[in-house]
C-alpha cells in the first residue's frame, strides 16, 4: 500500500452505518465472550450447541435447515452442533413423516432441564445487559432490531465494489 492509500484509509468517514454495524458486531462479541464465561464453561455446552438447543426447546419437530434459518447460522455449524448434542443425549433425531429425506429434532428430557437452567442465566444477562434502558427505549430497540432483521433476511445485499488489486491472488502466491 503507498503512503497515499494508507492516508486515503485512515481517513474514511465513520459514517453512521459503519459505526452502528461496528457496535452491533462489538455488541455480539462480548455476548459471546461472556456466554463462553459464564456457561459453556461451567454446563459444557458451546455457543452454537446452545442457540441449536434452544431453537429445538422452543419448536420441537424443526429439521436442521428450519434452525439453520430461524438462528441465522451457517448450516455446517448447525451440523456439528447437531452432532454434538447427539453425543450428550440432548437431542433426538427422526425422519419426517412427511419427507423421508428430511430429519426432525426433538429434545430429550435431560436437554428440557438443561434448556431451563440456561434460559434463566440468558434472561437474567440480558436483563442486565438492557437495564441501562427504560421500557420504552428497549421497545424501540427491539422494533428497530425486528425491522432490520427481516430486511436482511429478505434483501440481497448489494454487489461489493472490486478491490484494488486481485487479493486471493496475493495470498494465495504466500502458500
Amino acid at each position: 500500500m503507498t503512503e497515499v492509500d494508507a492516508g486515503i484509509v485512515r481517513n474514511l468517514p465513520e459514517t453512521l452505518e459503519r459505526v452502528l454495524g461496528r457496535r452491533i458486531h462489538v455488541f455480539s462479541n462480548r455476548i459471546q465472550a461472556s456466554f463462553y464465561k459464564r456457561t459453556e464453561q461451567p454446563f459444557g455446552i458451546s455457543l452454537p450447541e446452545w442457540r441449536v438447543l434452544r431453537s429445538v426447546v422452543f419448536k420441537p419437530g424443526q429439521a436442521r435447515a428450519d434452525v439453520a434459518a430461524d438462528e441465522a447460522m451457517n448450516a455446517m455449524n448447525v451440523s456439528r452442533a447437531v452432532a454434538a448434542l447427539l453425543k450428550k443425549g440432548l437431542i433426538e433425531v427422526s425422519p419426517d413423516p412427511a419427507d423421508g429425506r428430511r430429519s426432525l429434532l426433538t429434545a430429550t428430557p435431560l436437554a428440557e432441564e438443561l434448556a431451563s437452567d440456561m434460559i434463566r442465566r440468558e434472561a437474567l444477562m440480558y436483563e442486565h445487559v438492557f437495564s441501562c434502558l427504560d421500557e420504552d427505549e428497549r421497545g424501540r430497540l427491539d422494533d428497530f432490531l425486528s425491522r432490520v432483521n427481516e430486511f436482511v433476511r429478505t434483501s440481497e445485499l448489494p454487489p461489493p465494489p472490486d478491490g484494488s488489486r486481485d487479493w486471493a491472488a496475493v495470498f494465495s502466491d504466500l502458500d
